[in-house]
């Protein structure tokens, strides 16, 4: 016998929420135009206006936070000191740098940092999912630092 719609109990699934990506750029406008490519794309964002703001967001949402863009170049707290802070945290973390420099200025980076990616500005949307998907599936299994951290470039 088919049991009618009514006796049929609800199944509560719970869906896989959003990955979060911490975007960290002092360009308002570009950081704003970023964001919405990644809503687009199904992430959700935090923002933060430069490296100190940055590290603050992720202590307080460290937990849901996948992935981080991170500008280069920027006033007080640079992209290569707080890429230091946030690894020495959370040293599996996916990071994808940007700037508008050459990719000269994180070359070396590249060769000695498993799950760090680099955009050079302007990118399109699908360079930006691409990369961080990239950076995204090296996520290493986690350990922690015994040193400080230290910029890397």
């Amino acid at each position: 016998m088919i049991a009618a719609a009514s006796d049929a109990q609800p199944v509560e699934t719970e869906l896989p929420r959003p990955e979060s990506i911490l975007v960290v750029d002092d360009e308002e406008s570009f950081r704003t135009a970023v964001v919405r490519q990644l809503r687009q794309a199904g992430y959700d964002t935090i923002e933060a206006k430069d490296g100190s703001e940055a590290v603050k967001r992720f202590a307080e949402r460290r937990e849901e936070i996948t992935a981080v863009l991170l500008d280069l170049v920027m006033p007080n707290t640079s992209g290569g000191e707080t890429l230091a802070i946030l690894r020495y945290y959370e040293p599996t973390l996916p990071v994808v740098v940007t700037s508008g420099y050459s990719e000269l200025d994180a070359l070396s980076l590249r060769e000695t940092e498993r799950g760090v990616g680099f955009l050079g500005k302007p990118f399109t949307a699908t360079e930006l999912t691409t990369e961080l998907r990239r950076v995204i599936s090296e996520r290493l299994p986690k350990h922690r630092h015994s040193t400080p951290p230290k910029p890397l470039f």
